[in-house]
């Protein structure tokens, strides 16, 4: 199918691309890592999103007396929202966090623990209305979905070491610290090791899927491929029987004279079929293109030109229209062969070098000088609007009595 604009596009259509990483049928578009990495990140951002509502509604009510500065808590949580809101961005936009992400949100969390904790009153410091250490928590959490094990291990403990550092210079002697402390470690290690394991591990299930289904794929693409072989190499040997040997036995039983020129010439054309299908056969390019350009060389022959066709590997499951407009620039620019060239003959050669595609109509005619000929309508619309619209290209080479070489220029990631 043809790649829609953004004008074309459905109504709707636009906002659910924004909404891309959240759906199902958009994501199987992803490679598996990535699927993963959409995943986690909801998670991530579920869990943060989980400390820092209650916390902005608590501004509201009577927890609010319970901070030794209001402004001062609410500037916090907007600085934590709008941390939130930039994670979110640039995950959106580049698909996961990095290694600084995960520094700078180690050095917010245990600013957050320092000033929060300070700022709640006293005999307050264990209750969810000192928020920070809850923060802390997903910071914990980044740690095992990002870093490798090591590296977590080792970060994982700064947040940690700094809650218990914080909470003994804040609590009231006397105040019981062991319990919230003990509880609070149990639950960085296990957001912590719970998000390592299961990145680690969605990410080569999805891998190992993407794997299987690429081999599939593979076998359905050479199943294909060798089916529409055969059906070509039927198509061809038919037209052996009808045109070739049709001649060939004319002239042995006396039916046609082989010393005439007519004769002369559909022998010539003849030959020029079979040894395109002794090209092809070698190619393996009768599929798909290289079919299509065969039968529009064929085409071509019925205006006296004489065609040499090398074709070269291509592989047989390119998109069809993008089959469909190649063949037909090249036949137009064996049109303009035939018209203008002033020859009778005509190479058309076609190579497929890193997922570029490349097809040369070349004829030693007479030629044309770029800058003083105006170009055509054929080259202009019918061939350069061809290859325009399936995102390819024309290249057009020629020089006054030194011939014309058209070149029609495809990439795969076009």
């Amino acid at each position: 199918m043809h790649p829609r604009t953004e004008a074309q596009q459905e109504p709707g259509e636009t906002k659910r691309r924004r909404w891309a990483w959240l759906d199902p049928r958009y994501m199987l578009a992803e490679n598996g890592e990535q699927r993963t990495r959409w995943f986690i990140a909801v998670i991530l951002f579920v869990q943060r999103a989980s400390y820092l509502i209650p916390a902005s509604i608590a501004m509201a009510s009577a927890d609010l007396h319970r901070h030794s500065s209001p402004a001062l808590n609410g500037a916090l949580l907007g600085v934590a929202w709008v941390w939130q809101g930039y994670l979110g961005y640039y995950v959106r936009k580049h698909g996961w966090f990095t290694y600084r992400h995960v520094g700078v949100d180690i050095v917010l969390a245990c600013a957050l623990m320092t000033v929060v904790t300070s700022n709640v009153q006293a005999g307050f410091e264990f209750t969810t209305v000192n928020w920070a250490p809850k923060y802390a928590l997903g910071t914990a959490a980044l740690i095992g979905a990002v870093l490798p094990l090591r590296w977590a291990v080792a970060l994982n403990a700064v947040p940690m070491a700094w809650y218990v550092l914080t909470l003994s210079a804040e609590t009231q002697p006397g105040q019981p610290l062991l319990p919230a402390v003990v509880g609070h470690l149990n639950s960085c290690i296990f957001f912590g090791a719970i998000l390592y394991f299961m990145t680690r591990y969605l990410t080569a299930q999805a891998q190992y899927l993407d794997e299987q289904t690429e081999a599939r794929l593979r076998a359905e693409t050479r199943q294909a491929a060798e089916r529409a072989r055969f059906e070509t190499r039927t198509r061809h040997y038919r037209a052996l029987h009808d045109n070739a040997l049709a001649t060939l036995t004319a002239i042995s039983m006396g039916g046609l004279d082989h010393r005439s020129e007519e004769v002369r010439k559909r022998c010539g054309k003849d030959a020029e079929y079979v040894r395109r299908l002794i090209a092809a056969d070698t190619t393996n390019s009768f599929t798909g293109l290289g079919d299509r350009l065969a039968e529009v060389v064929t085409d071509a022959e019925a205006l006296d030109l004489r065609v040499r066709y090398i074709p070269d590997t291509v592989p047989g499951h390119l998109p069809h229209h993008v089959v469909e407009a190649v063949a037909d620039a090249c036949r137009e620019a064996l049109n303009n062969v035939a018209k203008h060239a002033g020859t009778d003959q005509a190479w058309v050669t076609v190579s497929w070098v890193e997922g570029t595609l490349s097809v040369r109509v070349v004829d030693r005619g007479r030629g044309f000088d770029p800058i003083r000929t105006p170009r055509g309508q054929g080259l202009t619309s019918s061939i350069g609007g061809r290859m325009r619209e399936i995102g390819g290209s024309v290249q057009v080479d020629s020089m006054a009595d030194s011939g014309t070489c058209v070149e029609l220029v495809w990439s795969h990631s076009s």
